[in-house]
């Protein structure tokens, strides 16, 4: 019972410990949300787009996945098109950048 009890305590330290730390990075750093429209050129993919957009994301840290889904998100008419883009295309694009500190 007593290893029980140390082990509930260890998560909770820990638990608290993680959350802290994420909360001294986000006042450490602060981004900016940036919005752009973009053109969609011949050639291009959603892919291609999100690979080049995730490298301008630098107030956080994103994946090239989830910066594809969020593109799906900002132009919901992507999925009636099941993400078929064509040349003269208008995608809303975001990118966080870091900005001063506070």
């Amino acid at each position: 019972m007593r290893n029980w009890k140390a082990a509930v305590a260890g998560g909770i330290v820990a638990g608290a410990a993680i959350l802290c730390a994420g909360m001294a990075t986000q006042e450490d750093t602060h981004a900016v949300l940036v919005e752009e429209v973009y053109v969609v050129r011949p050639g291009d993919t959603l892919w291609g787009i999100a690979e080049r957009y995730v490298a301008k994301n630098t107030g956080t840290r994103r994946y090239i996945l989830e910066y594809k889904s969020g593109i799906e998100e900002n132009n919901p008419w992507l999925l009636e098109r099941h993400g078929m883009i064509y040349p003269g295309d208008k995608l809303t694009l975001t990118y966080w950048v870091k900005g001063e500190g506070k």
